[in-house]
């Protein structure tokens, strides 16, 4: 595959989504959530995306209505 080709998105060819089990969450938290969190406080992230295992590309991300209700 030469560098110019553009890539598909993983889920198209992998098969993935987030519930699969080949499928890595990334979040990230604030600093001030990272402070809660060493204090035993849960806290949400601000950030998760989604990645294949077996490719490694990130194939979705949570928009900031679903954060909002992320548990």
């Amino acid at each position: 595959m030469s560098s110019n080709t553009p890539r598909t998105p993983c889920g198209e060819n992998c098969g993935m989504s987030r519930t699969s089990p080949d499928t890595r969450e990334e979040k990230k938290y604030s600093n001030f959530a990272i402070f809660l969190i060493l204090f035993g406080i849960s806290s949400k992230p601000k950030e998760v995306k989604f990645f294949c295992k077996k490719c490694g590309r990130q194939f979705d991300q949570l928009s900031p209505d679903e954060i909002e209700n992320y548990v």
